[in-house]
C-alpha cells in the first residue's frame, strides 16, 4: 500500500467510528490464522498516548495485522519507541507514521502543572517538558499538548533510518489528534 493511501484508509476509517459506523467484523479464527502464516504488513505505525480512552485500532476501524502501534503515556518515543518505529519503516515497510495525541491528556497536565514523581514517571514528564518549552507560559493546555505531538514528530523525522525512508518517499510522517469528546482525529502539521 502506497503512503497516501494509508493516510487516506486511517481517514476514512477514522470518519466511520467516529460515526458510529464501523465495518470491522468480528475477528475470525481464519483471520488469525492468516496473519499466523502469512505475517503483519500493516499499513500505519502509531505512536499514541497509552490513556485508555484512546483505543487505536477501533478509532480508525481497523483490525489486526493493519496497524503498528507504539503506546507510552504522553505519546513520546525513547530509545524503545524509536527502534520499534525503525522496525516499522525498515523492516515491515509500513508507509505511513502517525504521532496521535489527544485532549485532555493526563501526562501533558501533569508535566505543565508540575508534582512530586517517581524516577520513571519523572522521565515522561522531563520528556514531554523538553517538547512543550516552546509554547508561552500561561498557555493553554491544549497549546501545550499539540507542542508535544509536534515535538514526537519530530524526533522521529530526525532518526537516521527514518528520515532516510522520508526522503526516498517511502514514508509519510504525520501528526493528529484524537477528540475524546466526538471521537474525530485532526490531522495537522
Amino acid at each position: 500500500m502506497e503512503k497516501d493511501e494509508a493516510y487516506q484508509r486511517l481517514i476514512e476509517g477514522n470518519a466511520r467510528y467516529a460515526a458510529g459506523k464501523p465495518r470491522q467484523a468480528a475477528v475470525t479464527a481464519a483471520v488469525r490464522y492468516d496473519l499466523y502464516t502469512n505475517g503483519q504488513f500493516p499499513y500505519a505505525a502509531i505512536v499514541a498516548c497509552s490513556d485508555s480512552r484512546v483505543p487505536v485500532e477501533l478509532i480508525f476501524d481497523a483490525g489486526p495485522g493493519e496497524l503498528f502501534v507504539i503506546r507510552t503515556a504522553g505519546n513520546i518515543v525513547g530509545l524503545f519507541e524509536m527502534g520499534s518505529l525503525e522496525f516499522a519503516v525498515g523492516q515491515l515497510k509500513t508507509p505511513l507514521v502517525v504521532v496521535l495525541g489527544h485532549d485532555k491528556c493526563g501526562a501533558v497536565r501533569a508535566a505543565v502543572d508540575g508534582g512530586d514523581f517517581s524516577p520513571a514517571i519523572e522521565a515522561i514528564m522531563k520528556e514531554i517538558r523538553s517538547g512543550i518549552k516552546s509554547a508561552a507560559c500561561g498557555d493553554s493546555y491544549e497549546i501545550y499538548e499539540d507542542e508535544n505531538i509536534r515535538h514526537t514528530l519530530s524526533k522521529i523525522a530526525a532518526n537516521p533510518c527514518i528520515s532516510k525512508a522520508s526522503s526516498d518517499n517511502l514514508v509519510r510522517l504525520v501528526a493528529a489528534k484524537y477528540s475524546l469528546e466526538t471521537g474525530t482525529v485532526t490531522f495537522f502539521n
